[in-house]
């Protein structure tokens, strides 16, 4: 069951199960899984519980539950003439999957060290292990289909710590293989692996390394690809000093703490620190430079005062570990002219536009705003 249920979340992470479809599938699983703490109670939301409704009608609405004399029921709310339907606690009573508590299990069954953490809802560092000398992650990806899944395979190498120098994408059901873009995920040393519809039976293996000897295929390098001509002939015309990627995931773990990943390293910057980077990642998506002028900074609210030096090197310091170079002043480019800039390719700076929209912050919701 475990396997169907991960392949229910690639359609949407935040899906819950009603206990009856569960029964359905298999009840003794069900009954392992929840006392194991692979599936957890959902609790409902008072007043706003719902159920699928099932009579042909031109409205697609789902029922309301209502409870009546200590027994429940859906009702339709658009037609009073539709009889209640009567329901069990079975029908009503709903469960969630406990991701972290299956990342677990993989990591135990498959000896994988380090930490595990959420990089986006739908992308999961699972853990590391040195496979025939070589340092490999294993990411977990929930997408419904490829080309979702696209953008954010290729952006990996951009998430994770520049100290792997492969990855293996694990998905429930997506098959790599024969699509367009296995030949660009092996090329970056990617390597997708399908779980087996056993995973969890028995134990929480997953075989990896017959992806792992899969050869290129015909006409791929074997080095993970830099950049294009025209990102080159791009690079040059606007003298960027840094290879450095940097991912924005838009998370804020804590009040004034906002994720970061600079070259697969994570990080935690405060408010002020955050819109003084993320208004340099506007600058720069514009694809002229990505120069600022410090005056501009300061009438726009970024920074306190345009003659002071102090902004750019506190922003400097909090990123320099974790720079290829380790040389912030390099990273956060000044020029003679007193404009700033982040000094690297700009696709090389990636973000989930969507989550800073919804940012607490509204300076950081209304730069979000012009992020392509």
């Amino acid at each position: 069951m475990i396997a169907w249920l991960l392949r229910e979340l690639e359609k949407n992470p935040a899906t819950v199960f009603r206990k009856k479809d569960l029964l359905k599938r298999s009840k003794e699983q069900f009954e392992k899984l929840s006392r194991n703490g692979f599936l957890i109670y959902y609790q409902p939301e008072p007043h706003h519980e719902t159920y699928p409704c099932s009579i042909p009608c031109p409205n697609t609405c789902p029922m309301e539950v209502v409870e009546m004399e200590g027994k429940f029921f859906a009702i339709c709310p658009k037609d009073t003439e539709i009889n209640p339907i009567p329901l069990t606690k079975d029908d009503i009573s709903r469960y969630q999957v406990r991701l972290d508590k299956v990342i677990e299990a993989i990591r135990r069954a498959n000896n994988f060290t380090g930490s595990s953490y959420s990089l986006t809802p739908r992308l999961h560092f699972v853990g590391e292990r040195v496979v025939h000398d070589v340092n490999t992650a294993f990411t977990l990806v929930l997408f419904a289909n490829i080309q979702s899944a696209e953008a954010y395979l290729l952006s990996l190498p951009a998430r994770i710590p520049a100290s792997y120098r492969r990855t293996v994408v694990v998905t429930p059901s997506l098959s790599f293989a024969r699509e367009p873009i296995y030949a660009k995920l092996i090329a970056a040393s990617i390597f997708p692996v399908t779980l087996p519809l056993s995973l969890g039976l028995r134990d929480f293996k997953i075989s990896y390394l017959a992806a792992l000897r899969t050869p290129l295929p015909v006409g791929v390098s074997s080095e993970i690809p830099s950049l294009t001509d025209k990102q080159l002939a791009d690079y040059e015309r606007h003298a960027y000093l840094c290879h450095d990627r940097l991912y924005i995931p838009g998370t804020y773990p804590r009040e004034r703490s906002n994720d970061i990943f600079l070259n697969g390293h994570r990080l935690s910057l405060g408010d002020s620190l955050f819109a003084l980077l993320l208004r340099f990642v506007v600058e720069l998506t514009k694809g002229e430079g990505g120069w600022v002028n410090s005056p501009d900074l300061a009438a726009e609210g970024f920074i306190g005062d345009s003659t002071l030096y102090q902004p750019y090197s506190n922003l400097r310091a909090a990123l320099a570990g974790s720079l290829l170079g380790k040389d912030g002043k390099k990273f956060i480019e000044a020029s003679r002219s007193r404009k700033y800039r982040i000094s690297t390719y700009p696709d090389f700076v990636t973000y989930d536009k969507e989550r800073l929209q919804n940012h607490p912050d509204s300076d950081i919701r209304e730069l979000a705003k012009e992020l392509p």
